[in-house]
C-alpha cells in the first residue's frame, strides 16, 4: 500500500464534507457497468478510510434524492468543513440552486462522478468547482480526495480570495495551520 501521507505537503487535519445527489442513494442497485457493485455504506467507509490514510477527516456525508435536503445541509453545516466533495448526480445539469449555495459558502469544492456523462452539456457546477474527476467508478473518489487534500495543503494554490474570507472570519484555518495531524 502506498503511504498516502507522503503525498501531503502539510499537516492540517482538513475537515471534508461529502454530498451525494439524486440517484446516488441507489448505488449498488444501479447498472454495474457504469457504477460498479459498491453500495452507499461501502463507499462512505472507503472514502473515510482513504481520508484517514491522508490524515484528514471525512466529517460528514449526505445521501439524498432531494435538492432541498442538500441545500439545507449546505446552509446549516458548511461551517463544519474546510472543503466539500460533491457528486451532484441527477443535479449535474440542473442543480443551479445547489451550485450557488456551494459557491456562497466560500469553500473549495470538487466535483466527482462515477461515470463519464456522454453527449451532455457542461455541468452547471463547472464554473464554481476547483475541478472534476469522473469515469473511474469508486476510484474517482480516491483521486478526488487526493487532489483536494494536495490542493488544500499547497500554500501557492490556496487560499483563493473567497477562501481567505473564511480564514479571516475564523471559520477555516490557513494551509499548514490549525488542527494538527493525528496519527
Amino acid at each position: 500500500m502506498v503511504d498516502l501521507l507522503r503525498l501531503r505537503s502539510g499537516d492540517t487535519r482538513w475537515r471534508i464534507g461529502m454530498i451525494h445527489g439524486p440517484n446516488m442513494p441507489f448505488l449498488g442497485q444501479r447498472d454495474p457497468k457504469h457504477y460498479g457493485s459498491i453500495d452507499p455504506e461501502q463507499l462512505d467507509a472507503r472514502v473515510a478510510e482513504i481520508a484517514d490514510w491522508l490524515g484528514v477527516d471525512l466529517t460528514e456525508s449526505i445521501w439524498t434524492n432531494e435538492e432541498g435536503d442538500i441545500l439545507t445541509w449546505i446552509h446549516t453545516r458548511h461551517q463544519d468543513f474546510d472543503a466539500i466533495l460533491i457528486n451532484p448526480a441527477g443535479l449535474t445539469f440542473f442543480g443551479e440552486s445547489t451550485r450557488r449555495a456551494l459557491e456562497e459558502t466560500g469553500l473549495p469544492v470538487v466535483e466527482v462522478h462515477f461515470a463519464s456523462p456522454r453527449l451532455k452539456p457542461q455541468s452547471v457546477f463547472e464554473p464554481s468547482v476547483l475541478g472534476t474527476i469522473k469515469g473511474f467508478h469508486k476510484h474517482s473518489y480516491t483521486a478526488t480526495l487526493v487532489a483536494l487534500v494536495a490542493s488544500l495543503d499547497d500554500g501557492d494554490f490556496f487560499p483563493p480570495a473567497r477562501y481567505q474570507a473564511r480564514i479571516d472570519a475564523g471559520l477555516s484555518n490557513p494551509p499548514g495551520q490549525g488542527r494538527p495531524l493525528r496519527l
